[in-house]
Order: structure tokens, then sequence, then C-alpha cells
């Protein structure tokens, strides 16, 4: 009987090339044949809306919302050659059946199916589900191939909807709040959230007004203790009342209580990704996206299990391979003897594999947590970021079969003449696991003493404090809170939707979200802290109360394609309440009556109006340029460029450094200043040359007379433009013309009525054509 033949697909070729050594090296063992080809990433992708219907192109209120019947998927421009190669193998090689083979969760099968769906395969296909890369398990995935049942079909068709609620999100609510405000505004279901986060964190700072607030300090000689009320609170917003208290305590103190408490620390859970991401913040400040794609590089050398996971929890089958996952320790200088002693412990590995705090089949969904996988690493051929995560995992799968850590916790309560004063003391008897990592843990020593023993009171006096501010959030702060939002909400049904929910985004995009609020100036990164800018605050305040930005609608959705994913949610049913949803929204935008600020970053303050100045294409300007105000500089000046470091001091009422300036006429040398009696940018005193006003526009080579305004057009960097440019007249032609190169002849023809020599063009659409040029208060093509 013949064997089947099958045609595997795998994600990316340095996946496909495990996939084949361990297939390879095991064939008669796996019942068909196997032949293989490899994406590299995502191929597909959701169409512009100008591909579902022409008048969509438009940015027009008219047009939203949105809503194709059907989402069309096709190859990205880059993955062309790629579709059509692998589109070739898959229909040409007369396979029974196909193998998918992208990363196991809803954004591989969304690799996989986007494209499969798109070139209508004929022959059913079946999944390899691995949790890492060595060669037993993916023999062991490659023997248990999954049918796509109900659950893997749920996942493939939350992986769809996903996207396309994104979709839908990104192009109406962005389109809409642009069109409304005037200003690049994308909107997202987990990006703008948690830009609400940040915002509301940086609020509650620039608000903050430390007050301050006393404790009473009692000195009982060889120990000190803290006054408490009979509340048990040890602070007082009144110093007048805290120094009342003071001669009522008298001269002895007697001690009425000694407490002793064992406590007992125990290792914690293993690494999620989002565990992970957080340790790694605090240890080596790496981002989230630093932390996963190092992860992801350790997974792809064999040397971690997938990183992509949300669970902390092995599972019982799992836990059974302890001594392979814990050989690798052993040959690592560092963990060493920890990893000898427990390996040999079969009494100890059995305990462990069976503590519910680490092993768990029910807290395992996809994927368990991040270990080692039982290879041995050479640590020599590592980055140094590589190292640091492969010991971080390492330390705390080892840390799992220590004993904890035990300190003696003392509290010591003294009555002064009625009055409360507590003390606390600890003593670490047993480092426990805690013996793998650095500790900075100090011992507070009290004295031996006994309830009833009479002592003095030496000393009394008031310590002066102040209310701190919350923390600005860094990588592993908001990490957690995304994860863990329902700590933000305050209904106590809500806040369980959001635990269901499993907080906002998944570890695997926490981090690309926060990144991609980074690039678009909406937050700011200053060394590992968060600080929301003007813009991302306007933007937050603009949405107002819209649903957008809480953290409640993105868990909305999360659960439902959590619920698709197990089978328990019907996609068609999702469609609906997301298209439904979509359409009052876009409604709700289009009636806000909102304002923000720029989307880029301010280089100081307009020395005309006070708004912000910032960094345009060719020009920095205010940004209420063409509103109130009309500042606007060149970034060249004159020939010589003028750098954002030379503006800020032109803005701070400096001179600039000397510069060399060339009208086509002279040279000369110069500083720049801003003439505030006369409302533009002049050479500075003593200068040697000109000191006439500085233009920002020109350097000085004549073109030919303006036809709007009679002025004379000259030629700058990457224009030509009249004099008057920016302030009565607006001539100006740009040197690139849809990428064609328009040339000081082409200027000379256009300001004389006439038209080019013809031209070829790039379109927006990639496509190429031929045209010629003509200027009519603006430039215009010809076709002929």
């Amino acid at each position: 009987m013949s064997r089947k033949k099958a045609i595997l697909i795998a994600e990316k070729p340095s996946l496909m090339l495990e996939i084949q050594r361990t297939y390879n090296g095991n064939r008669s063992s796996i019942p068909y044949d196997i032949d293989f080809t490899t994406f590299a990433g995502h191929v597909m992708g959701l169409v512009q809306p100008s591909d579902y219907n022409p008048a969509w192109e438009k940015w027009d209120m008219a047009h939203l919302p949105m809503m194709p019947d059907t989402f069309i998927y096709k190859p990205t421009r880059d993955k062309a050659k790629m579709y059509k190669e692998v589109k070739e193998i898959v229909q040409k090689g007369g396979y029974d059946f196909g193998i998918v083979a992208t990363d196991p969760g809803r954004e591989g099968e969304l690799i996989a199916w986007a494209f499969l769906d798109e070139i209508k395969v004929k022959f059913p296909f079946k999944r390899l589900w691995f949790s890492d890369l060595t060669e037993g398990e993916l023999l062991r995935a490659l023997q248990n191939l999954r049918d796509y049942d109900a659950v893997l079909n749920g996942i493939k068709e939350a992986s769809y909807k996903r996207s396309q609620m994104d979709w839908l999100i990104g192009m109406n609510f962005s389109r809409a709040y642009g069109l409304l405000t005037g200003k690049n505004a994308p909107l997202g279901r987990v990006m703008t959230p948690t830009l609400k986060i940040v915002v509301d964190r940086e609020l509650e700072l620039r608000n903050f007004v430390p007050k301050p607030f006393w404790e009473i300090e009692g000195d009982f000689g060889k120990y000190k203790g803290i006054y408490l009320d009979e509340e048990g609170n040890s602070s007082f917003l009144d110093k007048a009342k805290a120094e009342a208290l003071i001669p009522q305590f008298g001269l002895k103190g007697k001690i009425i209580d000694v407490t002793k408490k064992k406590e007992t620390k125990y290792a914690p859970e293993l690494h999620s990704l989002a565990n992970l991401q957080n340790e790694c913040n605090r240890l080596f400040g790496y981002t989230m996206s630093e932390t996963l794609a190092v992860a992801q590089s350790l997974y792809e050398k064999k040397l971690l299990s997938y990183p992509r996971t949300d669970s902390a929890y092995l599972t019982e089958a799992i836990a059974k391979e302890f001594n392979k996952m814990l050989k690798p320790l052993t040959q690592l200088p560092e963990l060493k003897a920890e990893a000898d002693a427990v390996i040999v412990n079969t009494s100890l590995l059995s305990t462990t594999a069976k503590n519910k705090k680490y092993v768990n089949d029910k807290k395992v969904s996809d994927h368990y947590a991040i270990t080692p996988t039982g290879m041995i690493p050479d640590l020599g051929k590592l980055t140094k970021d590589e190292v640091n995560v492969y010991m971080t995992v390492a330390k705390r799968f080892l840390a799992i079969f220590l004993p904890p850590m035990e300190t003696q916790k003392t509290t010591i309560l003294t009555d002064a003449n009625g009055h409360t004063f507590k003390t606390n003391g600890s003593l670490l008897q047993d480092l426990g696991y805690m013996r793998l990592y650095p500790t900075n843990s100090k011992d507070t020593l009290l004295p031996a003493v006994k309830k009833g023993d009479v002592v003095d009171l030496v000393n009394t006096r008031l310590i002066e404090k102040k209310t701190s501010p919350p923390p600005r959030y860094n990588d592993e702060s908001l990490n957690r809170i995304m994860e863990n939002v329902a700590r933000l909400i305050e209904d106590d049904e809500l806040k369980e939707v959001m635990k269901e929910a499993k907080g906002i985004g998944t570890p695997a995009t926490r981090g690309s979200i926060v990144d991609k609020l980074v690039e678009k100036n909406m937050i700011e990164r200053k060394k590992k802290s968060f600080y929301a800018t003007d813009y991302g605050i306007s933007l937050i305040e603009g949405i107002g109360d819209l649903d957008i930005a809480s953290p409640l609608l993105t868990a909305h959705w999360e659960s439902k394609l959590t619920e698709m994913e197990k089978a328990n949610y019907n996609p068609v049913d999702f469609d609906k309440e997301m298209r439904s949803y979509i359409a009052e929204t876009v409604e709700k935008i289009k009636h806000l009556k909102v304002r923000i600020s720029s989307d880029k970053p301010s280089l100081g303050a307009c020395p005309k109006c006070g708004s912000k100045v910032v960094d345009g294409k060719d020009y920095y300007l205010c940004e209420q340029y063409k509103n109130t105000c009309d500042f606007i500089v060149g970034h060249t000046v004159w020939g010589a460029k003028l750098t954002k470091t030379e503006l800020k001091k032109i803005l701070d009422g400096k001179e600039t450094k000397k510069m060399s300036f060339d009208n086509g006429k002279k040279q000369w040398e110069a500083t720049l200043v801003f003439d505030k009696a006369k409302g533009n940018l002049t050479f500075g005193n003593g200068n040697k040359g000109s000191s006439s006003k500085a233009s920002g526009t020109s350097s000085g080579k004549h073109v030919g007379k303006c036809p709007k305004c009679g002025g004379n057009v000259t030629e700058a960097e990457k224009f030509y433009a009249c004099e008057n440019n920016r302030k009565t007249c607006d001539t100006i032609i740009w040197k690139q013309v849809s990428g064609a190169k328009v040339t000081l002849t082409d200027a000379k023809q256009l300001l004389a009525g006439k038209e080019t020599a013809e031209k070829e063009f790039t379109w927006k659409s990639g496509k190429k054509g031929k045209a010629k040029l003509k200027y009519t208060n603006k430039v215009e093509f010809v076709f002929d």
C-alpha cells in the first residue's frame, strides 16, 4: 500500500529546516511522505478601502462607515513572489493532504489560512501543534497531527475576526476622527485604551500636589517605635495635633505584646511571556518587544519552549520530563551545584510534579510556561541579551525545586501612658530558592525582650514626610496593568468581566502596541519611563466618553474571541455585533467637538503666539500656521542648513552660531536671531556682510516671475518658490513630482505658461505612466 503524500507549509525558513531535519532523521516512524515549503511571516493582508469601492479612496465623512460585505486578503507587495511560488507548489504537487506548520496560535492560523482560503485549496489540511523545537517534540507532533476540529476551526475563525475588526476600527474610526480634527489621529482597539492608561497617569502626575504629614517616633533605648492611634494609623495631617500628644507619653513604657512569626516565601510561578517581560525589564531594562525578540531567538535555537504563552504552568505530561529539562542546567557553572542535587532527588522531582502552584493541566490552554528544553546551551555562542534571558528562565525553573525563603518577623507593641508604639524587626533564617539570586536583604535585629518589661522612653520626635505621587509606568508596570486592567475598574461585575478577558491585548502583541504609541508620538519613552505627549493627551480628551478608549471595550471583544477559540461563540454572531458597533461609534465620532494638538514633537514655543513649533517636510512652523499665526522658517536659509539645535536657540530668544550664507551673488557668515519688534528672522548684530531680513525660502538662484503676484521665483533645495511664499503668495513648484524630477528648465517653462516635455511618473498605486506638466495656480498633469 502506497504512502500518502503531504505538503507542509512552515511560517519561516528556519522553522521549516528544523521540522525537515526531524523528518529526515525519523522517516521510518512517520507514516506519510512530506514535501516542504515555507512563508516568511505574513504573506497576505487585508486590501485597502479603494479595492472594495473606488469611492472609498477619498477621505470623506459621507463614505463612513466603510463596511465590506466580504473581506478580501491579497498578497502584500513585498511577498508577491513568495505567494506565487508557494501557490504553485501547493496546487501542482498532487498531494493527498497538507500540514499547517505555522506558529501554534491565533496569529499562526491567520498566516496559513488567509493564504489557503484565497487560493481555494482542494485537499484537506491537518495541524502540526508543537511546544518547542526539539527533535523529540517535533517528532511527537509529526506522529500526532491534529485534525481541524471545532477548537482549531475556532482559533482560525478568531484570527480572521480579530484582523477584520482591527481593519474596521482603524479604517473607520481613524478616518472619522482625522476628518473631524484635520489631524492624523490613528485609533485602535487595543492601542487607544492603552494610550488612555498612560494619559490618565500623566494627568494625575501633572495635577499632583505633595502634602506634608507627620509621624511620631519614640526612642526606647534599645529599639525605636512609631506611634499608632486606636485605628492603627500612624500619620498626622495636622502637625499641631501630633505635637500636642507628645507631652502625654510620659517617661516610661511597658511592653504589652511581643509576636514572633515565621514568614515562608515560595518560589514564584513560572514564566508566562508577560512574567518574563516584566522580570527582564526590571533586571536589564529590556522593553516588552526586546524580551519577546530574544525569547523567540532562543526558541528558534531550541533552547527555550514556545515563548508566546499566557500560561505560567506546566502540564502533568511535561512534568514527567523534569530530568531532561534540568539536564542543561547541570552544565552551567552558576547553577550546577543546585541542579546536580535536584536532578538525583527523585522524591523531590515527584513532589514538585504534583505541586499545583507549578503543574496544573487546567491552567494550560495552547502552550505551557516558558522553560529550558533540555538542549545544552553554549553560552559563549549566545549574545549577551540571549544569555540574560536564558539564565532568567533557567533560574526561575530551577527555583521551583528549591525550599522556600524563611524569615522570622518580630513585632513589639509598647504602651506609653495609654498610647501605643509599634516596632517591626526581621531575621533571615534560610535563603531557600533565593540563593539563586543576589539579595540585598538586611536584617532588622531587635533586642531580647518579653511582655511586661518596663523600658525608658528616652526621646520623642516628629518625623516630617510628604505624600508621594503614583509612579510613572514603565514596560513592566504597563504590561502588568494591561494584563490586570481589572484593577482600574471599580464596578465588581465589570471587574470580573475584565479578569475573564485576561486584560487588553495579548502577551505577544502588547509590546508592539506600546512601540506603535511611541512611534506615533502619542507617548514618549524617557529612560525606562513613559510620558504622554500633548498630542496623546488631546487625542484622549477629544474622544471623551466614547468606549473606544475604554479597556472594557477591548476586554469585551477579546473575551468573545477567546470563547470563539473554544468553539463556544458563533463567528456569524460576532460579525453582526461587530458591524453594528462600528456603525454606531462612527456616528458618535461625527458629532464630537474636538481639537487636538499636533502629532509632531514640540521644538519650542512660537516667538509670535506661544504655540508649539514643529518640524514639517521642508519648514519649521508654528502648529497654528495658516490659522492664527504665520511663523515659518525653512530648513535651508540662503543656502545654510538650519538644524533643530540652532532653531531651538532662536526660539529661546538667542542667536545661532555663525553660519555660512550664499545668495548667488555673494557669500558671508552671520548668526540668525528672531527680531520680536519686526516679527521676523534677521541676521544678528556684528555680523560680516548682510544684516537684512533672512529668508527661509530661497537659496538665491532666479528662476522667473511669479504668475500670481509678480514676485521673483527663486530656487531652494527641494523646490522653486515665490519670494512672497507663505506670506502673501503660495506659489511653489516641487523638484520631485510623483517620482519625476522637475528641472530648472522645466520650472522656467511652467512659470512662462508652457508645458514641460513628457515625463514618467509613479502613481500611488505603484503603477507607472507618462504625462506632461503645466502650471495653472498649481502643478497639473497633462495626458495626451
